[in-house]
């Protein structure tokens, strides 16, 4: 399996897997959920249920273990051209065992939050997540092979009209993307997302003129292909500029929700709550 291309399968699994997992855990301890948190005590699974008792405690150690292989995936894009899964696989771990430990976190802390340090992991937690989220959507809006798949289309168009490549190329130079610096910071990446969706919808408009009013069926395929590659190349730089600079914000939330799940692990541990490590 390459890193570019992949069955939906794994995902589609995964994703199921989560879902499952939080519907059981609510199923689970509904009636205690729901209560006030000065009713709860009164309930008979308070002590299973709560956040140092045996299944709540167990949702967090579980998650904090969890934390442990969704870094695997930030690893394995350090090791580059080993042959230890596809980065397409790892950030499909990645982004399930991020979501994975977000309901078992809410679990575990019973939908309330008491210590700082808890409230702090919390957000920052919530802030990984989002962050991962939104970063995965960019990612799906950045797609690979833009090139040579604008190449293609244009080439289709070339072989039945001689001479329209050159009308097509200039049509898209004519209508370029926003360029943004490598190192450009947050606000002017998201500032740049007007204009690559200005320079995406000129270059529709503009090769919809140029179009043949007759196609074959092949030049149909190639002309829907034509605009979607012309919009992804004018939104290439912008969206790789707004990718760094969101992978640099999720970072820090994630290294902040480490530093605060270990504070909170260490604490825990301390005044005895170390569920069946006892």
């Amino acid at each position: 399996m390459s890193a570019t291309r992949r069955s939906p399968a794994l995902t589609v699994s995964l994703a199921l897997v989560v879902v499952a997992t939080t519907i059981i855990l609510a199923a689970r301890g509904w009636s205690f959920y729901w209560m006030s948190v000065q009713d709860r005590p009164e309930h008979p699974d308070f002590r299973t249920l709560r956040p140092s008792g045996m299944l709540g405690n167990g949702y967090g150690w579980i998650a904090a273990l969890l934390i442990i292989l969704n870094l695997g995936y930030l690893v394995r894009r350090r090791l580059g051209g080993t042959r230890w899964g596809s980065m397409a696989v790892w950030l499909d771990i990645h982004v399930f065992t991020g979501l994975m430990i977000a309901s078992l976190v809410s679990f575990h802390s019973a939908f309330q939050l008491r210590t700082p340090i808890a409230t702090t992991s919390t957000i920052s937690l919530a802030m990984v997540v989002l962050t991962g989220v939104l970063g995965r959507l960019l990612h799906f809006l950045a797609p690979s092979n833009t090139q040579q798949r604008l190449d293609a289309a244009i080439d289709a168009f070339e072989t039945e009209f001689p001479g329209m490549r050159e009308d097509l190329v200039l049509a898209m130079q004519k209508r370029p993307g926003p360029t943004v610096a490598a190192n450009a910071n947050l606000l002017t990446a998201v500032a740049a997302i007007p204009k690559w969706r200005a320079a995406a919808k000129a270059r529709r408009v503009a090769l919809a003129m140029m179009m043949p009013h007759k196609m074959t069926k092949p030049l149909k395929r190639a002309e829907r292909d034509l605009y979607r590659t012309s919009a992804a190349d004018a939104r290439a730089q912008g969206i790789s500029a707004l990718l760094r600079t969101w992978r640099g914000l999720h970072r820090f939330f994630a290294l902040l929700m480490i530093i605060a799940v270990l504070l909170h692990a260490l604490v825990a541990w301390h005044y005895g709550y170390r569920w069946i490590f006892a």
